[in-house]
Formats: C-alpha cells, structure tokens, sequence
C-alpha cells in the first residue's frame, strides 16, 4: 500500500492572497484506489459564530487544475465530509470514479475561513497501487457531460403550456444528508414536471440521476457553483463549471464557459445571508434567483434588489428556487421542496424547452406546487406581449394590463410599475381574470401580497415569525420601449 502523510500550516496572508491553496503528491504507478483523508486544528463547531477554521477539499488528478474547469477535477465535498475514496467504477459521493493514472495529483484546499492563529492541517493519503497501467479508461464524466438526450423531449404530450418545479436543490452528493432517490421521491409526490439537482462544485450527482430516471420526471442537469462571494446556478450541461473565483472576472470566465456548453447561469439568493452576491450585475447571466426558500427568509431583500435593478434598465428574467437540502427521513424543517415553485412555459416537455422558456422570461413563481399562480400579459396600441416580452407604447400611451389569477382567494393583486405599486385589488373568489389600465414605465410586473394564517405553518416553524405581508405569487416583467408620438 502506498502511504502519505502531509502536513502543512496556512495562514491569515494565505488567504489574503489566494482562497484555495494546492496541496501535491505524486503516484508512481496506477491506482485501483485512493483515498483522502484531512485534519485541521480549531475546526469551526456548527453552533459557533465567531472564531475557528473551515476549510473545504477537492481534489484534481494529473489531467490538470487550470483555471477554469480544469479536466482533472475529480470532485469536491467542501467541509461536509473528512475524507473520500475513487475507485475505477465507484466514488465518494461528490466525486467521480474512473482511472487513477500515476502522476501527480492535487489536494485543493478552500480556504473559507482562516482565524488569527492560523491552521495546522494534516493530509493522509493512501492508495493500492497496480503494477502496470489500467485497461480501464472511461473518462470519469464520459456518461455525463452534454448527453444529448438532454435536449431530447419526451413522449409526453402538454396539456397545459405550464410546467412547474424547482431549481435549486441538493442531496448527499454536497451538504444534504438525503439520496438523489429520496429527493426524487418527494418531487414526484407534490407533483412536480421537472427538478433541477444543484449540488454544490460537482457533477457526481448526475451520474446517479441519470441512472433513476423514468421519464416521469424532467431532471434537469445542475451544478450550484459556490464561491465565497457568491453563488450561481448552471443549468443544462453535465460539463463541470468551475468555482474557484475571486473576481468579477472570474465569475464572468465561468459563465463563459458554462455558455459554451449550451448552459443557463443564475445568480442565486442575492440577500443577506444568502450569501450576498459580491461579483456584481454587469455580467451576462440568464436569470436572478428572487425567491429562494420560505418567503420570510429575507426575500424582501432580493425583491428589492430586483425593483433596483428594473428602474435601472435591467432585464434578466427572475426565477425562485427552494435551495432544499433534502434530509435522510421525514421533513423536520421549515424549508420544503419545492417552496418556492417555479412555473415555466414551455412548448415541448424537454429540457430545451423548460430552459428557453426561463431565457424568454416567461416565468412565474408561487410559494407551493399547489399554491397561488400569476399569469400576465399586457396590450397597447401598437402591439401585446405576455412576461418577458417588450411592448411598444407611445410616449403617453397607458397598458392594458390582463392578469390570470389561480387560488388567490383574499390576497392582494398589486401591479407594480418601477418599483411603484400603481393597482391594488383584493382577489374574489379562487379564480380569477383581472383587467387594469396603467401608466407605462420601464417594466410592469404583478404580484400576490398577504399575510400568513397561522394555520399554514409547519410545525418546525421558528417562533416569532413575522407573518404580515407575504409574497405568495410573482410574475416576470412586461418590459416597455416607448415611441415618441408623431407631431
């Protein structure tokens, strides 16, 4: 057995100057196994709100870490395990079985977050070593990456233009301690047409949807890219997608690459706590996450943003995302699948279509599967539109605004013009078509607004939740080009 033992101290000035450090050891000769294992002093407890370290881990084999998205990831686990095995045809959930060449591999240690004194940190690693090269030679992602089948639609006929799911979500392949089985399981008991995986830096968890899928449910490939300033979603391509980035540039070199696998990139939970996003908004991103999980969770803030970046010209479609970290058993947390639900509109029940559907804009969101849904479209003049679409309007001209309402019973319908709140009207009834004509601006958008009966709480809901004031549906915008009037 092959043995190695490396130890190492990284500092405050490591961080400072690069948030990943490389840790390299050499193989000499093929692997039918191996292992990682890692130790770092004044480990950050969970219940801990200052001081102590976290470090995360990957690994790169001798294929190369180049940035970005080096063709020797293997897989990144990030602090959720301690240590983690390849094999020829099995792995560590989070990284990829294939062949262990001889050369020389790499340990990537993420530097989240480094106290004063510094961590000591010790690497163990241990490998059964083959005599000669392998005959085994399967590029660990070869059944993964840009599967055409991804684009392939199905035998299902649409019904309805409406698909509903969720975009953000995770099981045991990152920091959930849930299979892709029994994550599957619960998309398909609410009901859900299509489900984005999103663990976290890797790509292992396709592998094993890939292997569940029945064609009852579109599984959308995913990959949530997390910085440490920030996270994104990538959806549509197996390709691995980088996440070791800094800069505006970085992040702007990862999109580009995800693009160029055909991918949409989504920048995630942008509110305190969220994380933040620190990157920017001046970046070709496909889509903003403006809802993520139960709506009191600080949404308020990404709503906000969003109504910013609307008065400033901004048009990227808006979409919602549970971020579900699905657990091993029953639910026991305030957070569910598919709270909140994204509704697309689609012509063809594929993953092509889902995703053009959310690069066109025609998206809405509700805060359940079975909960209120906003549908919009708007007339003027010179022409209509539905969410996501331009109408064009004279410079003085006013919108006819046409709002579909599902299970709004008692909430308010509120018509939103530049951040402006211009119509209100309590719904009547569970259905409901809504007519208003409203001054013009830079984009219309409509939402559901009221407050939480107690009766709709989970038990595991913390206390002294605030319950005035919820969100409970969202359209996208209706964007406006005025033309000025003939003399």
């Amino acid at each position: 057995m092959f043995l190695l033992i490396l130890d190492g101290h990284i500092t405050q000035a490591d961080k400072a100057r690069s948030d990943y450090a490389y840790i390299p050891f050499d193989l000499p000769q093929p692997a039918q196994r191996l292992t990682v294992r890692y130790t770092y002093s004044a480990a950050m407890s969970s219940n801990q709100v200052e001081g102590g370290n976290v470090i995360d881990i990957g690994l790169f084999d001798p294929a190369g870490a180049d940035f970005p998205g080096g063709a020797g990831f293997r897989g990144w686990s990030g602090s959720a395990r301690n240590e983690l095995t390849i094999t020829p045809t099995n792995a560590t959930p989070g990284y990829m079985p294939g062949s262990l060449p001889a050369g020389r591999y790499q340990v990537i240690l993420g530097l989240y977050r480094i106290w004063p004194q510094g961590a000591d940190y010790t690497i163990t690693i241990e490998a059964d070593l083959q005599d000669q090269e392998s005959d085994f030679s399967e590029n660990p992602d070869s059944s993964i990456r840009d599967n055409p089948a991804f684009s392939r639609p199905s035998a299902f006929q649409l019904s309805d233009p409406w698909l509903r799911g969720d975009l953000q979500s995770h099981t045991f392949h990152s920091d959930a301690k849930g299979s892709p089985q029994q994550l599957l399981d619960k998309a398909k008991a609410l009901g859900l047409d299509f489900l984005a995986v999103t663990d976290h830096n890797n790509t292992s968890h396709h592998r094993a949807l890939d292997a569940l899928d029945d064609g009852s449910l579109l599984l959308i490939p995913g990959q949530e890219v997390t910085t440490y300033y920030g996270h994104m979603n990538v959806w549509g391509t197996g390709h691995w997608c980088d996440f070791r980035c800094r800069t505006p540039d970085d992040i702007r070199s990862i999109i580009d690459l995800a693009h160029a696998h055909g991918a949409l990139c989504s920048i995630n939970h942008p509110k305190q706590g969220g994380p933040a996003w620190e990157y920017g908004f001046d970046l070709p991103v496909d889509a903003l996450e403006v809802w993520q999980g139960p709506w009191p969770y600080r949404n308020e803030e990404s709503l906000a943003l969003w109504d910013r970046l609307l008065a400033a010209g901004w048009r990227v479609p808006v979409v919602g995302g549970s971020d579900y970290h699905c657990p091993a058993g029953e639910d026991t947390n305030f957070l569910r699948l598919g709270q909140p639900t994204t509704w697309v509109q689609t012509t063809e029940r594929s993953i092509r279509g889902v995703l053009e559907g959310i690069r066109s804009g025609r998206v809405s969101i509700g805060a359940s599967p079975d909960g209120p849904r906003l549908e919009m479209c708007a007339a003027s003049s010179l022409g209509e539109t539905g969410m996501g679409g331009v109408l064009a309007v004279n410079d003085s001209e006013l919108a006819e605004v046409t709002i579909r309402v599902w299970r709004g019973a008692g909430l308010a319908l509120r018509i939103i013009v530049d951040g402006e709140v211009l119509f209100t009207q309590i719904v009547q009834g569970g259905d409901a078509t809504i007519r208003a004509t409203v001054q013009t601006g830079l984009s219309i958008r409509a939402e559901l607004m009221g407050d939480c009966p107690p009766t709709l709480l989970p038990a595991q809901a913390p206390p002294h939740l605030d319950l005035s004031g919820w969100r409970w549906a969202l359209t996208n915008p209706i964007y406006c080009e005025k033309t000025a009037e003939p003399s």
